[in-house]
């Protein structure tokens, strides 16, 4: 169930951004504890978001519990970021 969530709420976030997306800004636009990319592209962060949902829905498929805690909690921190962007 939170992982359909988390998927719906990033396909909304990627229909959302599109018209942004490939929009530069001067400097990184997040926290480096949130985010590695230091893309200046809000496209690079939704990328990451999407590699994060990949590792997580493969380490629900690995029953890799403090794995799934984390990227879970990681991957909701890193949409809700891109939502206020």
């Amino acid at each position: 169930m939170l992982l359909q969530t988390l998927e719906e709420r990033l396909a909304t976030l990627r229909q959302r951004c599109a018209p942004l997306a490939q929009h530069a800004t001067l400097s990184a636009r997040f926290d480096r504890h949130l985010f590695r990319t230091r893309s200046t592209l809000l496209q690079g962060y939704l990328e990451e978001a999407d590699a994060n949902l990949a590792a997580l829905r493969q380490a629900v498929k690995h029953e890799q519990l403090p794995q799934v805690a984390w990227l879970a909690e990681h991957l909701a921190s890193q949409l809700e970021a891109i939502s206020r962007e």
